[in-house]
């Protein structure tokens, strides 16, 4: 694929390419990153459901999953995408399956926009917390990373409100 640049970020050069049949976008060092990622993830019987609910990774000032765009799209923050690879794929993992109970609810809904609980909110958040714990285990993750979101799991109100202008602010808060 050839290289495109971007206006986003002043100075910085980003590209696209097609790493494992999802089109990543960003600089260099985060396309290197993402493969990392996403090598880990593609020989697992999961990946079709991760393949089938991103089409974009791209490279973002904070991590978020925009589900309700045609070809969905996982923005990924800094602190993700350069911690480990086993950690940037569970959160591919993870936001891949926002996606899918996302376009599940649309389905089931005659292709409406489906309400926000069946996709983001504290149900939602542990289906893909579940999801992501699945892949982690099966790609060899640490315990304490294992540990880590069998925490948030029990808990899973971290991610403030799932709508309105508010869920809009409470997603600018982010630090991942």
């Amino acid at each position: 694929m050839e290289s495109v640049i971007w206006n986003c970020l002043p100075l910085v050069r980003r590209s696209a390419q097609l790493v494992s049949g999802i089109e990543v976008h960003g600089t260099d060092n985060f396309i290197e990153r993402s493969g990392e990622s996403l090598r880990l993830l593609q020989p697992l019987e999961e990946f079709a459901v991760i393949r089938a609910n991103i089409a974009f990774i791209r490279q973002g000032r904070r991590s978020g999953m925009k589900a309700w765009l045609a070809k969905p799209t996982f923005l990924v923050g800094k602190p993700t995408w350069s911690d480990s690879a086993v950690w940037f794929a569970g959160a591919i993992a993870h936001d891949a399956y926002h996606a899918k109970l996302y376009r599940d609810a649309k389905k089931l809904s005659g292709g409406k926009e489906p309400d926000a609980d069946t996709w983001t909110g504290a149900v939602a958040e542990k289906k893909c917390l579940a999801f992501q714990r699945q892949i982690l285990s099966h790609i060899n993750a640490d315990q304490e990373i294992i540990d880590y979101i069998d925490e948030y799991r029990a808990n899973p109100t971290y991610q403030g409100r799932n709508r309105g202008w508010r869920s809009w602010l409470d997603y600018l808060k982010r630090r991942w």
